[in-house]
């Protein structure tokens, strides 16, 4: 019986056909490399912003931490998303997160204000937890012999991002004068668009009644000791990644305009 002619297992969801599943990868790369460019954007511009809207000097790095803050909370939500609707949806819904970080960007640089600010840069964590499900959706379109690779592919993407970020920043900070970044936040915006226009093409396969129903309670998942440990490694690495490129730099006058 050929691919096309079996019939699906109950309970089990229908494998991605195989005419997708490398175009299902290509996209998720290309998605993660324009996706991952919204943390880059953020953390470069972030304490230069925050430190010319900020009301103190001492909420200078506030938004960074919002944005870790966004974070976290939108984890949970994004997969509550994916698992009632899809990953589709909560790639969608991700990428429509990244387009109002550029566009709150721009509209807080050019109206001054440290909050406008702030929130966008708690959307641009919401946009973050989206992207780091990016490479659980390379495991789940490709069979279990292909999904070391599809998974590289795909983690390949945010070096690109390291790159497509910064680049970024370096062309359009000064685009729009007087207003320091305002140029790049609406870059980012369309950038947030094209990898909307990237997702699109995804097809994965839908979550099955079982899917949905099945899974460990969180509280089960928090109680195991490697759980905690991963959380402790997560909180200490943060601050010291925080405190290196925004807290530290800005102590010692290293950012200048």
């Amino acid at each position: 019986m050929s691919h096309a002619q079996a019939a699906p297992v109950a309970g089990i969801a229908p494998p991605v056909a195989l005419e997708h599943e490398t175009g299902n990868v290509a996209r998720l790369t290309i998605a993660q490399a324009l996706a991952g460019a919204n943390s880059t954007v953020v953390y470069a511009t972030g304490p230069i912003v925050g430190h010319s809207l900020a009301p103190s000097p001492a909420m200078a790095t506030l938004p960074i931490s919002i944005f870790v803050v966004g974070m976290a909370a939108c984890t949970l939500p994004a997969g509550a998303i994916a698992r009632r609707h899809g990953r589709r949806a909560a790639f969608l819904a991700g990428t429509g997160c990244g387009v109002l970080v550029g566009l709150l960007g721009a509209l807080a640089v050019l109206l001054g204000s440290f909050w406008t600010y702030c929130l966008a840069t708690f959307f641009g964590g919401a946009y973050a937890a989206v992207v780091l499900s990016f490479r659980f959706a390379a495991a789940d379109c490709v069979p279990a012999a292909r999904r070391p690779r599809a998974l590289s592919l795909v983690m390949a993407g945010g070096v690109f991002a390291g790159v497509i970020g910064p680049q970024l920043v370096t062309y359009t900070m000064n685009l729009w004068a007087p207003y320091l970044f305002a140029a790049t936040f609406l870059a980012q915006a369309g950038v947030a668009v094209l990898c909307a226009l990237v997702l699109l093409g995804i097809r994965l396969p839908m979550p099955t009644a079982t899917e949905m129903a099945g899974g460990r309670p969180l509280l089960a998942i928090a109680r195991q000791p490697r759980f905690i440990t991963a959380v402790i490694c997560g909180v200490v690495s943060y601050l010291l990644m925080n405190f290196l490129m925004t807290a530290a730099p800005l102590g010692r006058g290293g950012f200048s305009t």
